[in-house]
């Protein structure tokens, strides 16, 4: 009988999502990560001193779209925000679940859900598809920022793999190592922070590795503060802290 020799990449070993090949590797986890971060959009979170921001990009793929219904942001909670990257309908799914999560926990402890406890919860659900093959990987990069009584700001990323890791800052998408970059160099800094400043600073992590700067309505930015409740800025809030930004730059 005859032997075909099948590359491992191409062959048995991505066909399904838990089979790893001999080098270790979980090919469709691995895919559904591309598939999240290939859509051309960068988002940068950064924790402060007493509150957490994140930004992203605000592109909206027709001209006949309604721009309002195009957003990267939900609220969770009063006091969890979440920013998604990734394939639209996959965001829309995962959304549901984390907001059905966190409703959930609230109904059965009284009180709301702290935002590593969520984290946690929805990187447990987002491993089970690396070990089970009845569904498959949901294709977006979440970032959460939240603030509450027991550890303060906190900023989370979760991946379809199911890591969780609580951050001072961090980055996702297109641009990451040269965000992850511009923030390693400003890590001594985001401990002071106020809120403004941490707005400020994730503002200006997005014009550092886009070497541009952008109008108010092409970057879509959320802020939570201890003592505050979690909210997208408008247009003219961004725009003030762009103000802000340039004139900081000038002096």
């Amino acid at each position: 009988s005859q032997h075909f020799y099948i590359p491992m990449s191409q062959g048995n070993f991505d066909r399904q999502i838990t089979i790893f090949s001999p080098q270790g590797h979980l090919y469709q986890i691995e895919y559904a990560m591309k598939a999240a971060t290939s859509g051309g959009n960068t988002a940068i979170a950064v924790r402060g001193k007493d509150s957490a921001a994140f930004i992203t990009q605000k592109k909206i793929p027709d001209r006949l779209i309604d721009a309002t219904s195009i957003s990267s942001i939900y609220r969770i909670s009063d006091s969890i925000g979440c920013l998604l990257i990734g394939l639209t309908p996959d965001i829309r799914a995962q959304v549901e679940r984390i907001r059905y999560e966190e409703n959930e926990f609230v109904y059965e402890n009284g009180y709301p859900m702290p935002v590593h406890a969520l984290a946690k919860r929805i990187a447990d659900l987002s491993q089970v598809y690396t070990q089970e093959a009845s569904g498959r990987a949901m294709a977006c990069v979440m970032l959460f920022i939240g603030c509450d009584e027991e550890k303060g700001a906190q900023v989370y990323k979760v991946d379809p793999a199911g890591h969780f890791l609580p951050y001072k800052a961090v980055s996702t998408g297109k641009y990451e190592p040269e965000a992850m970059n511009f923030l390693e160099k400003k890590v001594k800094e985001l401990d002071s922070l106020d809120e403004d400043c941490t707005v400020e600073m994730a503002i200006a992590a997005m014009q550092s590795v886009l070497s541009t700067d952008f109008k108010s309505s092409e970057i879509e930015v959320a802020v939570v503060s201890k003592g505050s409740k979690f909210r997208q800025l408008t247009e003219e809030q961004v725009e003030a802290r762009l103000t802000a930004i340039s004139e900081k730059s000038d002096t």
